[in-house]
């Protein structure tokens, strides 16, 4: 009996553990986040803007910059960086998994800009997911352009275009190719070269 209701506790806190993992998806607050099972990555994209120029009806203020770690536990490691500025923007941070669909993320100081948006280094902000997805990676431009194409192929190319640090949530990853969303002005879904990406 003894032997019996150990296995069952063990059974439990094992399905516990299992059940809190990473979810890809928009989460609440301008949050992005991917999570690939295979490879224990995340990556992930936070963009927020406040504050309005009447002059150019533009933001006055944003936050932006890109996540990426390896999943080790319920509370990790990540990097984060403005995409088009990895080499002198590193800032390192944890993130906890509090359940299935919320998860803290905590920095050390704030990004240009944060402090007029949300601050990330006062305490662990929390993010709420919104909308799963089945993003595989988030990733970004890093050539001067990348352009869309029709299909996996290389002769049906579009006249669309990404410019460097614009970033793409990939839905499938091919030998070459990975089909992606851009989510801009307008929302534009296509084949992207995947060695136009960042390396992860």
């Amino acid at each position: 009996m003894k032997k019996l209701v150990l296995t069952s506790l063990i059974l439990l806190f094992a399905n516990l553990a299992i059940a809190q993992k990473l979810i890809s998806g928009e989460y609440d607050s301008g949050m992005k986040l991917s999570y690939e099972a295979s490879s224990n990555i995340l990556t992930g994209y936070f963009e927020s803007y406040t504050g309005l120029d009447e002059q150019t009806q533009n933001p006055k203020f944003s936050c932006i910059f890109y996540i990426e770690g390896k999943v080790s536990g319920k509370k990790f490691s990540i990097k984060t960086y403005y995409p088009e500025d990895k080499k002198d923007d590193i800032i390192s941070g944890t993130i906890e998994i509090i359940n299935n669909k919320t998860i803290k993320i905590k920095l050390p100081e704030e990004h240009g800009g944060c402090w007029n948006v949300q601050h990330f280094a006062d305490k662990p902000e929390e993010f709420t997911l919104d909308k799963k997805t089945n993003w595989k990676q988030i990733r970004y431009i890093d050539k001067p352009k990348s352009f869309f194409y029709k299909d996996q192929s290389n002769t049906n190319k579009t006249k669309i275009y990404l410019v460097k640090g614009d970033v793409v949530c990939i839905e499938k990853i091919e030998t070459d190719k990975v089909f992606c969303t851009y989510f801009g002005k307008k929302t534009t879904k296509g084949w992207i070269n995947i060695s136009d990406l960042n390396k992860l």
